[in-house]
C-alpha cells in the first residue's frame, strides 16, 4: 500500500488524478493534496507519504523544486505529472523516476502502479540526478507546449502546436482547429493558455484562443469593437472581447 500525496496548483487536476487512483484503492491509499509548492513540501515532511505524484510546472514553486529542496531520508517515490514533454523524457527514461504526460491516461498510469509495485525499497536513489538534470535543461523556450494529444477512438493522434490555427471553449470541452480537421479535448482553454508560449498564441476572448500568425485582418466593428479574419479555408471571423482588445492593437 502505498501512501499518496497529490500535488497539482490545478483543482481540476487533482480531481482528475482522485478518480484515476480509483481502481487501486487496494494499492494507493491518499494521505491528501496540495496546492502548490510550499504546502507541497510542508505535507511531505509531516505527512512523510511513499509516493508523490507532482505537477512539474506550478507557479512559485515548480514541482523539481519542491523535490530538491528535501533531504535524501525525506524522498518519496516521485512521480511527475508534465505536458511538456520534449525536455523531460530523456531525463526521466535514464532513471527509476516515473513521469506522466497530460492529459493523464488511465493505462499510463496503470504502468506505473504496477512499475512502482516492483520496487521493493522506500528509497529512491536517482531522484536528485533526474531533477538536477531536468533543472539545467528547462528555458522558457523548451517549457511550452510543443504537441497536443488527440484520442479518436483507439487511436492517440498527436498534432505538432504548429498545426494548430485556433483553439475554442466549448462547455467543458475545447475544439482544436486545424487546416484539414478539428479535434475535442478535455483541456480547458484556461490550462492551454498557460501551456502557450504567448508570442504564438493570443487570447483573444473567453471562447477564443488563435495562433497569432494565422491573423490575417483586424477589423473595426460599430462601437469600437474588433474582429480578427484568420487565414484558414474558412476566412473565420471571430469578436474580440473588450478585455484583449488592447492586446490585439499592439499586433
Amino acid at each position: 500500500m502505498f501512501r499518496t500525496l497529490i500535488v497539482d496548483d490545478e483543482e481540476l487536476a487533482r480531481l482528475r488524478m482522485r478518480k484515476l487512483l480509483e481502481p487501486f484503492a487496494d494499492k494507493v491509499e491518499i494521505l491528501g493534496e496540495a496546492q502548490d509548492g510550499v504546502q507541497a513540501l510542508e505535507k511531505i515532511r509531516t505527512l512523510k507519504p511513499d509516493l508523490v505524484f507532482i505537477d512539474i510546472q506550478m507557479p512559485g514553486m515548480t514541482g523539481l523544486e519542491v523535490i530538491s529542496q528535501l533531504k535524501n531520508d525525506e524522498i518519496p517515490w516521485v512521480v511527475f505529472a508534465t505536458a511538456f514533454d520534449e525536455y523531460a523524457i530523456k531525463a526521466f527514461e535514464e532513471s527509476a523516476v516515473d513521469y506522466l504526460l497530460k492529459p493523464i491516461e488511465a493505462d499510463r498510469l496503470k504502468a506505473t502502479i504496477a512499475k512502482l509495485e516492483r520496487l521493493n525499497s522506500k528509497a529512491n536513489p536517482a531522484i536528485m540526478d533526474t531533477v538536477r538534470k531536468l533543472m539545467e535543461g528547462q528555458n522558457p523556450a523548451t517549457n511550452y507546449l510543443q504537441r497536443i494529444q488527440v484520442k479518436i477512438g483507439d487511436r492517440t493522434l498527436l498534432l505538432n502546436i504548429e498545426q494548430t490555427i485556433r483553439f475554442e471553449a466549448e462547455d467543458k470541452y475545447t475544439t482544436v482547429h486545424t487546416d484539414e480537421s478539428k479535434y475535442v479535448i478535455d483541456t480547458p482553454l484556461v490550462e492551454l493558455e498557460a501551456r502557450l508560449d504567448p508570442s504564438k498564441f493570443m487570447r483573444i476572448h473567453r471562447a477564443h484562443l488563435v495562433n497569432i500568425s494565422r491573423i490575417a485582418e483586424i477589423q473595426r466593428q460599430f462601437g469600437g469593437r474588433l474582429k480578427v479574419v484568420l487565414n484558414d479555408k474558412l476566412k473565420s471571423g471571430l469578436p474580440v472581447s473588450r478585455n484583449f482588445v488592447d492586446k490585439v492593437r499592439s499586433l
